[in-house]
Order: C-alpha cells, then sequence, then structure tokens
C-alpha cells in the first residue's frame, strides 16, 4: 500500500467518523464501543507494530529523559503565566499546552510522510505513561484536594509502555512481513482517526466564549514554546540522529489531545475549555507540525 494510499485511508476513516455521527445518542453509543477498543487493543498493537521492525534502541532511553526533562521545565512555566486564571481554567490549559496529541495524528501523519514512525512510538509512550499523572499534579496543587483517577486510567495510560517494550523484546524472535505490519497499522489508525472524527463531532462548542487568557496561553504553548523547547532538547539528546529528531520535532507541535477531556472530567477542570481548544488547534497545528519535519534537517 502506498504512502499515498494510506493518507487517503486514514482521512476517508476521519471524515466518515465525523459525518457519520449525527445524534448526540448515537455518539454516546458509538464512543462507548470505540473508547474501550482504542484503549485496550489498538494503542498497544500500534506501539507494537512501531518497534517490532527495528527492536529497542539506546535512542530510546534519550527520548524518555528528553521528555521528563521537557515537562519538568513546561510545566512549572505554563503554572508562572497562567497566574490570574482559575484552578479549574488553568487545571485545563496544563494538560492542553504541556502535553499534545501524541498518537493518532502524528502516527498517521508521519505514517503518510515516510511510513514509519518507531521514535515517536517511544516518545508517545512517555506521553500516555506521563499524562495522568500530569492530570493528578495539576489538581492537587490548582485545587488543594487530594484525588486520583482509577487504576483504569493508570493501567490504560501504561499500556503504550508494554506494548513498546513486548515489540522490543520480541523484535529478534518474530519477523512480520511487511504488509501485514502496514495492513495492521493502517486499519489501526483507521479506527482510532475515526474516533477522533466522532469525537470532534461530539464536541460541538464555540470557542468564541472561552476564556481568552487561557486559550492565548494554550496556544502560545502548544504552538511556539512547545516546539522550541522540544527541538533544543533534541539537539542536546538525540545528538545528530536526523530520522528521531524529525519525528519528534512533528510530535512537538501536535494540538491538545481529545483525551485530556477524560481527566477534565475526573477532576474537575474546564471541560468546555478543553474541548474548544482542541477543536480550534488541530488544524493549525497539524499544518505547523508537517511544516517542521519539512524544515529540520
Amino acid at each position: 500500500m502506498s504512502q499515498f494510499t494510506q493518507g487517503l485511508v486514514l482521512l476517508t476513516s476521519g471524515v466518515l467518523g465525523y459525518l457519520l455521527t449525527s445524534t448526540r445518542s448515537g455518539t454516546v453509543n458509538v464512543l462507548k464501543f470505540l473508547n474501550p477498543l482504542n484503549s485496550w487493543f489498538i494503542i498497544p498493537m500500534l506501539f507494537f507494530m512501531g518497534v517490532i521492525d527495528r527492536g529497542l534502541l539506546p535512542e530510546d532511553l534519550d527520548l524518555f529523559l528528553l521528555l521528563v526533562v521537557y515537562l519538568l521545565l513546561i510545566v512549572p512555566v505554563i503554572l508562572l503565566m497562567g497566574k490570574g486564571l482559575s484552578g479549574q481554567t488553568l487545571g485545563s490549559v496544563i494538560l492542553a499546552g504541556a502535553l499534545m496529541n501524541s498518537v493518532n495524528l502524528p502516527f498517521s501523519l508521519l505514517l503518510i510522510l515516510q511510513g514509519s514512525y518507531g521514535y515517536a512510538a517511544t516518545f508517545a509512550s512517555g506521553v500516555s505513561f506521563f499524562r495522568p499523572i500530569v492530570a493528578l499534579v495539576a489538581y492537587q496543587l490548582l485545587m488543594g484536594r487530594s484525588g486520583r483517577a482509577s487504576t483504569q486510567t493508570y493501567v490504560q495510560g501504561s499500556l503504550s509502555i508494554v506494548g513498546l517494550l513486548t515489540g522490543g523484546i520480541l523484535h529478534p524472535f518474530l519477523h512480520l512481513p511487511p504488509l501485514a505490519t502496514s495492513l495492521s497499522t493502517v486499519i489501526g489508525l483507521s479506527v482510532i482517526i475515526f474516533s477522533f472524527g466522532v469525537s470532534l463531532r461530539a464536541l460541538g462548542v464555540s470557542v468564541n466564549s472561552v476564556e481568552r487568557k487561557g486559550f492565548t496561553l494554550v496556544a502560545l504553548t502548544r504552538c511556539v514554546l512547545s516546539p522550541i523547547l522540544i527541538l533544543v532538547l533534541s539537539l542536546l539528546f538525540l545528538r545528530g540522529n536526523t530520522d528521531a529528531l524529525r519525528q519528534v520535532v512533528l510530535e512537538s507541535a501536535m494540538p491538545p489531545a481529545v483525551t485530556d477531556s477524560v481527566f477534565a472530567r475526573i477532576y474537575g477542570f474546564d471541560l468546555k475549555f478543553t474541548l474548544a481548544v482542541t477543536l480550534a488547534l488541530t488544524p493549525v497545528n497539524t499544518v505547523e507540525g508537517v511544516l517542521l519535519y519539512y524544515l529540520v534537517r
């Protein structure tokens, strides 16, 4: 399957997900089926497929260290810049600004652009793991109360790492035909992109009434601060690995994740704000990520 065909399939999946879900009840029913399927099976499978052909590399540890340093720097910056915002809004700003859509959109773009996403899979597994932790820390700092998501939420956040490690461990022993890897990846991403289209249809919110300072802060972080900071850290940690650099920089410019709404509900953050910034920044950050991919050499 050519990269053009893969891109066409993924684009069609997203459009169909958006167009075929026309009612609120229909949206809820579809997502009740798709969300567990994606979380428990398809997402771990995509991480598995991302590394089964290449195995685990020394650069993978560098990517995890890069992400840890990035979060230690970006979260305090957002807290300082977000002074004056309510705790509910600032919690949403931290989630949307510090962490990005790390799976469905970047994996699809990289599959179209270069046919693989191995380094992005490593980086994304770390993002998936740290997302519930960042949400919990933000809740305790901003709300002044103790609380936690369910154990299931943390398990789901860790499944990406399980898929990554399983693929790396089995790499020397399991050799999949390229067609099998390609088809599995495209089918899995098609289901996730379809779900993404359904979720966007379900948002149904206007960005006009969203808290302007918070929106500006998320846009500044996602479009400017995150790409610059991750680019600088990548130059330090990845030491001239151009392929890893391009994949991670594309990830750095991705929009907020739809899954942020899950943690907004759990911790009482501003759900409407979370949904609105995701909807507004998705097209902007998609274009920016592709441009950065071609600009970074």
